[in-house]
């Protein structure tokens, strides 16, 4: 057989069919390393896109094609791990099958239920302005990957600014996650000395209200051991009913 061959680009055609063939939105973690990342071609059967010495992604058009597709990749272009959501049913079929170990390293939320916060009078959310930009590093230091990435979600008007008392207490973000804009990925982070104050939870819970009322569906995910920004999109009113899996083949 003919070896699968590396892509300068994604095919964007056969990538909408395995967006569209889930039962869920993507998650915006794995978007933005499938967006960096190395894709493969199936001879035009499906593709494979990976981001190091991880599978980040993977459809077959036919998906009896599956097994035989990642087994020739497996020999073709070497890879141990596999980071996939609960609801890709074909990536964790074939895990299951074939015995390969399953870790749920992430909490993914895609369902909300409406609620009430108490807010106290002094605390507002607004749009960044760009004299918050280096303040919002500041406190974001361990949220976004570089200061760029700050620069780059406000030109994208998708940095929200959360005060109280006049004083910088958080950040929010809002990325749109599908081609439409209809699905956005939520955020929040917040300053270490304001923490455990409830501001995470109005934060989100306010962008989630905000999309919704524009008729946009706002989902979010967190890491599993982030065990405070689980509860506080919890108390905002999301409920997470699926995972980020690593899957680890044996050598």
């Amino acid at each position: 057989m003919s070896s699968y061959q590396q892509l300068s680009d994604l095919p964007q055609a056969m990538r909408r069919r395995y967006l569209e063939s889930l039962p869920e939105p993507q998650e915006w973690f794995l978007e933005d390393r499938v967006r960096s990342g190395e894709a493969w071609d199936f001879f035009g059967e499906g593709y494979a896109v990976f981001d190091g010495d991880t599978l980040v992604e993977f459809y077959a058009e036919n998906a009896g094609d599956a097994h035989l597709h990642m087994s020739n990749l497996i020999r073709q272009r070497p890879f141990r791990k596999i980071l996939c959501k609960s609801f890709d049913h074909v990536v964790m079929t074939l895990a299951n099958e074939n015995g390969w170990t399953l870790v749920e390293t992430g909490f993914l939320f895609r369902k909300r239920n409406r609620v009430a916060l108490k807010k106290t009078e002094t605390f507002q959310l607004a749009k960044a302005r760009p004299t918050d930009l280096n303040e919002a590093w500041k406190i974001g230091g361990d949220f976004y990957d570089s200061k760029d990435e700050v620069d780059q979600i406000f030109r994208s008007n998708g940095l929200w600014i959360g005060f109280n008392d006049g004083q910088m207490v958080g950040n929010g973000v809002t990325i749109p996650v599908d081609g439409s804009g209809h699905v956005v990925d939520v955020g929040m982070v917040t300053r270490r000395s304001q923490r455990n104050k409830g501001f995470a939870s109005l934060i989100v819970a306010e962008l989630a209200d905000l999309l919704e009322r524009n008729g946009k569906r706002p989902i979010c995910g967190c890491a599993e051991s982030n065990l405070a920004s689980k509860a506080a999109l919890e108390k905002a009113g999301f409920v997470s009913e699926h995972r980020l899996v690593q899957i680890t083949i044996p050598d």
